[in-house]
């Protein structure tokens, strides 16, 4: 966050915090939106500023939302903890804190004239006319779930931050030398001929000693491991499954149709176009211009406006009342009379019309059918859960619970947590096969799991039967696996002893070609590889080895394909034309930008040592559990 600070009240930060200000002064009155508020208990303060408790939730609970979005579900909080986000919104807010208070000391501040001039410019709170909107405003910070006195003290925080950081770190770039010694490194060009070797076959191995055996299986003993395998037996519940639609009456799906018409139903849409304008005297000026013959673009134009193309939408998609009526009240390409809109004057004027449509009761009868079989099974779904949890909580056990309740149980024999069973048969078909496993395996044995609930109104109760305890398994009980292995490794092994013995023969003084020809290889060549387009062509593993000394270099590496080996001889270096070219704009510009964060960095450590900071762990723990 802090890096984006930097770009000032220009940048996303300020556009972040922009709608504070002005909705305070809608809801509340400018002045008393710029008092302070009371903070609460303080996490930490540096100097004579201080971060408070609900400054903290905000910060954490936004890294919490970041953090969902890249897991795709919210963390638990061990799993924020080892991802660190405490510690970063600590160091996040530290480094707002010291910046704060080092403005404070040297006296830098933000006017109320110059956050209300950012929030009335700032481009995500206007209108499709380009005007100033209260209703966008409020509509991007309800969505933002951050109170509008949090924003305007972020905002004011934000721009008086960058006056300090500003003139340390804008305009500053890597030097010409880097770049251009990056862009020699990336743009060097290599010819590369190499042959390939593939180990021998498997079965020519000859079989292992016992004690090479003996060895190879302890040092991967943990590959033989027998994991834990669990029984169970379990009730699913879903409405899917106990959906009845041959139980629905035509009397039952007629009625439903019509209580629920609207639901068929696609309402007229109308193309309509608009005009807002500065006032009613240039409204009335355009509305002549068209009584005239002048086009609705052109009089548009002719007033400094712009038309505004809404789409096809329904009435339900043009908020205000007014101009609702006025658009769909409306004959076609005919524009409407001046009508008082929330932003000012508008003329409207419509371009198609799509006329309501009715989907007929027989063609969406199994539809509703459907439906209504569905929302009955829900109903025994929750009557079952029900019956089942309370019959439980009296102390019968899961079977008797289901009996009374009109279910059976299945039963699953012992399977390991990826639901596959010791003895290789077919896997078991499960309800919320990783949801239902995952519970399984966190059972507690003589203690009933929760049920697993997923998608909606489904619900699996589980049962834990045997528990196999992981073991390691004895060499004799695997030993045809480890031989197995131990061939493959070794026929690899062979092939890379052989590739090293090739590669000696070439440094001696022997061609590539000649060393290939008497063993029956053949050389290939990767012409003009770079170390990026060489992945690719070689392998990372061979490029690097092709990179790694001057032009005659030869090396042994494995090949692009698993498990084989080349050996190859840099045939040629070419040297980049322009190294500056090889160095895209998007990757200047990340340098530069690292370099930026790296000096603001440092002056965020230079202001930590001279301004004492303090933390409150324990309100720190509190706001912790609170926002979780």
């Amino acid at each position: 966050m802090m890096s984006q600070m930097r770009r000032g009240a220009s940048s996303w930060v300020a556009r972040l915090f922009l709608g504070a200000l002005a909705v305070s002064f809608v809801g509340w009155g400018i002045t008393d939106v710029l008092r302070n508020r009371d903070g609460g208990s303080t996490i930490l303060t540096a100097g004579d500023t201080r971060v408070s408790v609900p400054d903290f939730q905000l910060a954490y609970r936004q890294g919490l939302n970041r953090l969902s979005q890249q897991l795709q579900r919210r963390p638990s909080t061990e799993e924020a903890e080892a991802f660190g986000l405490d510690q970063a919104v600590l160091s996040q807010l530290t480094a707002g804190a010291l910046l704060d208070e080092q403005a404070r000391r040297l006296g830098v501040g933000v006017s109320d004239d110059g956050l209300i001039q950012l929030i009335q410019n700032e481009p995500a709170f206007k209108d499709q006319s380009g005007n100033f909107s209260r209703n966008t405003m409020r509509a991007v910070l309800a969505n933002a779930q951050i109170t509008e006195q949090s924003y305007l003290e972020d905002l004011r925080g934000s721009a008086t931050r960058n006056q300090l950081i500003a003139p340390l770190s804008d305009g500053a770039s890597v030097p010409a030398a880097f770049v251009e010694a990056l862009g020699a490194y990336n743009g060097e060009r290599r010819t590369v001929n190499f042959m390939r070797l593939t180990p021998p076959p498997v079965d020519s191995v000859e079989a292992p000693t016992d004690e090479a055996l003996d060895d190879f299986y302890t040092q991967g003993q943990d590959a033989y491991r027998a994991p834990e395998y669990r029984g169970f037996s379990f009730l699913s519940l879903s409405p899917a499954a106990l959906a009845d639609p041959a139980a629905i009456t035509d009397d039952a799906i007629a009625a439903s149709y019509e209580a629920n018409r609207a639901r068929y139903t696609t309402p007229e849409r109308r193309q309509v176009e608009q005009i807002v304008f500065a006032d009613r005297a240039s409204a009335d000026r355009a509305m002549q211009a068209m009584a005239s013959g002048t086009s609705f673009a052109d009089a548009a134009t002719a007033e400094g406006r712009q038309v505004a193309d809404l789409g096809l939408v329904p009435r339900s998609a043009i908020p205000n009342a007014t101009l609702a009526d006025a658009a769909f009240s409306a004959t076609l390409n005919t524009p409407t009379a001046v009508v008082d809109g929330p932003f000012g004057p508008v003329i409207m004027q419509v371009r198609e019309i799509a006329p309501e449509v009715v989907r007929p009761l027989d063609e969406v009868r199994d539809e509703v059918r459907n439906a209504l079989a569905l929302e009955a099974a829900n109903s025994k779904v929750t009557d079952a859960y029900n019956a089942i949890s309370e019959a439980m909580q009296n102390g019968a056990p899961l079977a008797e619970a289901a009996q009374q309740a009109g279910y059976a149980l299945q039963t699953v024999a012992p399977v390991d947590a990826s639901g596959n069973p010791a003895d290789a048969s077919a896997a078991p078909d499960l309800p919320a096969k990783p949801q239902l496993l995952a519970a399984v395996f966190a059972a507690q044995p003589g203690m009933p799991p929760q049920p697993v609930n997923y998608q909606g109104n489904n619900y699996v109760f589980i049962e834990l039967g045997d528990v196999v305890p992981a073991r390691d398994r004895p060499l004799a009980e695997v030993r045809d696996r480890v031989v197995a292995d131990w061939k493959v490794d070794e026929a690899e092994r062979l092939m890379t002893d052989r590739a090293e013995a090739l590669a000696e023969r070439v440094r001696g003084g022997q061609s590539l070609a000649d060393v290939a020809a008497a063993e029956g290889l053949t050389v290939e060549t990767a012409a003009a590889i770079t170390r990026e387009s060489g992945r690719a062509e070689i392998g990372e593993a061979a490029t690097r080895a092709a990179f790694s000394g001057p032009q005659g270099t030869v090396a042994e590496a494995p090949a692009l394909e698993s498990g084989q080996a080349v050996v190859l001889q840099v045939t040629e270096v070419a040297d980049a034309a322009d190294p500056a070219a090889n160095v895209p704009a998007q990757a200047r510009q990340s340098l530069d930008e690292t370099m930026r964060e790296d000096l603001f960095q440092s002056y965020v450590a230079y202001l930590q040592g001279s301004i004492p900071v303090s933390l409150n762990n324990a309100a720190l723990q509190q706001a912790k559990v609170a926002v979780r």
